[in-house]
């Protein structure tokens, strides 16, 4: 998956089945082009950056009915939004159409226990749901409609794993920023070194998370908890200096009462 131009790469098989007036004996063959007569519905993936065929036709012929399936590789555009990373979820989709108006031909589509976009694996994601919608479209310039097979899968980002390895530490860190606060007026070096430590350590945990956090022209919500903490650490640090050079003043110039 590609999250700055927002696409994924993905290999399946697609198939189709179609019948004929007559009964002919079984047989099996391959074909690069369906030059032997078969009927081609010539599907057009409309999503599709690339895509190749990788593998021949094959063609199955048992009594009226021919099968006709082949493999594919290709890169396809996604609807893709990482704002709330890392607890976003994505539809990756397949949009397939074929060059035959529905005048000419009719798409219909069978129940199936798998599909194209089941085999999908994407580490670090869970699939959770799967859908297969047949519709229609009018291309530009064009008056006639045609199908349109949608193929989408829903992925939930394993989170757990993720969360511990980036959120954890700045925790950790955060937390003991703030517990300095509770250090007596008197240990002020030590409660300085420690804010201090805390900012740099938070600022270097952030240019660490850079090359973790997908490098998006948005922010995500990880970007945005990175900068809160950096931020709440700096200014406890000023708070903390601020506050000494008050009380060094007031030593300094005591008021009269």
């Amino acid at each position: 998956m590609d999250e700055l131009q927002e696409a994924f790469d993905y290999q399946f098989y697609i198939g189709y089945s179609f019948e004929i007036d007559e009964d002919l004996d079984y047989c099996f063959f391959e074909s690069q082009d369906l030059s032997e007569g078969i009927f081609d519905p010539r599907l057009e993936f409309m999503n599709a950056i690339d895509i190749e065929r990788i593998t021949p036709f094959g063609v199955e012929i048992e009594d009226s009915e021919i099968y006709v399936d082949a493999k594919y590789k290709g890169t396809f555009k996604g609807k893709l939004d990482f704002t709330f990373y890392p607890f976003d979820n994505q539809d990756l989709h397949i949009d397939i159409s074929s060059t035959y108006s529905t005048d000419d031909f009719k798409i219909h589509l069978e129940e199936q226990t798998n599909s194209l976009l089941d085999g999908l694996s994407v580490q670090g994601w869970d699939k959770v749901n799967f859908s297969a919608k047949l519709g229609t479209e009018i291309w530009d310039g064009d008056d006639e409609k045609y199908d349109l097979i949608t193929y989408t899968i829903e992925l939930d980002r394993q989170v757990i794993s993720i969360s511990l390895r980036l959120f954890l530490p700045l925790l950790v860190i955060v937390s003991l920023n703030f517990l300095s606060l509770v250090l007596e007026r008197d240990d002020f070096e030590t409660k300085v070194e420690i804010q201090l430590a805390a900012l740099i350590a938070v600022a270097a945990y952030s240019i660490l998370m850079d090359t973790k956090i997908p490098d998006l022209p948005y922010i995500t919500l990880a970007d945005a908890i990175i900068a809160f903490s950096f931020m709440t650490s700096a200014l406890i640090l000023a708070l903390s200096i601020l506050k000494k050079r008050r009380r060094d003043k007031n030593l300094k110039f005591p008021s009269s009462g």
